[in-house]
């Protein structure tokens, strides 16, 4: 059992720190006529993400690592523009915490209660973070299902490349296809047309594919005045290897009465992230 409880927090502790069919261009607005207006169908994106600042949510969590899955159960708080709080419990009793994952805007926290030992570094300390582009606001995109401009504090439809995606399943019929692309990477967001419903972003190297990350979206209900995703799939493939952490959420609240700052109790030592990142792709 203890094995099986460090891995998870390994696995989660790595997993966090790092559309098919033929395309053509749009011919139409994404709303159904008219030539295709990038800025209006962007406003469109925009209109359809959740409104509310805080969210709380009861989360299981299950890790996929080649043929090998662990489960558990925890917590998952947020507040736009501060914090991402996950906790998780143990997976065999479902009560006592061990591990919670915090990233701020200028920190990642991570506390190994069961190894009583943190993680507390700035964005671009930890390499694989800061190889990936990924900071505080592309976190904070992923985890509440928004299109995002890296580096940028909105979203400039001028920048992105538009396409139809006529794929020859339901999954992906009818979807718009927004791609970016900077020095080292590739960016693509997969939207339902025409209410604009982001399905999936995609993360991938323009140099090569040895590096891929996507994060997928299903199961849209209600929340508050609008609608949001209750399963979420961050899947990677690095090399040969291949990992996955899937969220299943439920009991959303738009609640902000919960400490968004996690003390770190004196008693735990500081330990290095690269070594952990290390211990798994080994």
């Amino acid at each position: 059992m203890n094995h099986k409880v460090r891995k998870l927090i390994i696995g989660i502790c790595a997993v966090l720190l790092v559309g098919c069919g033929s395309h053509k261009p749009f011919t139409d607005n994404g709303l159904g006529k008219g030539p295709f207006a990038p800025e209006s169908y962007v406003q469109v994106i925009e209109a359809k993400q959740t409104p509310e600042q805080n969210l709380t949510a009861k989360v299981k969590v299950t890790i996929q690592m080649g043929e090998k899955s662990i489960s558990t159960s925890g917590m998952l708080r947020m507040k736009k523009n501060d914090v991402i709080q996950l906790s998780l419990v143990d997976p065999l009793l479902g009560i006592a915490e061990i591990g919670r994952m915090e990233f701020t805007r200028l920190h990642v926290l991570i506390i190994d209660r069961f190894n009583k030992q943190y993680i507390d570094v700035p964005y671009d300390e930890v390499s694989f973070l800061k190889r990936a582009n990924i900071d505080f606001f592309t976190l904070q995109a992923l985890f509440w299902n928004q299109v995002f401009e890296p580096g940028q504090p909105t979203v400039d439809a001028s920048h992105f490349t538009f396409t139809n995606n006529e794929g020859n399943t339901p999954k992906n019929k009818g979807t718009v296809l927004m791609t970016y692309q900077d020095k080292l990477l590739n960016y693509m967001f997969q939207t339902l047309a025409p209410n604009g419903t982001l399905q999936r972003t995609a993360i991938s190297s323009n140099r090569d594919d040895s590096a891929q990350f996507a994060f997928d979206y299903a199961k849209f209900g209600k929340f508050e005045h609008s609608s949001f995703p209750r399963e979420m799939t961050m899947s990677f493939v690095m090399g040969q290897r291949q990992a996955s952490l899937h969220f299943s959420l439920s009991s959303l609240h738009n609640n902000s009465d919960w400490n968004a700052r996690t003390p770190i109790p004196s008693k735990y030592k500081k330990a290095d992230p690269e070594k952990i990142f290390n211990s798994l792709v080994r």
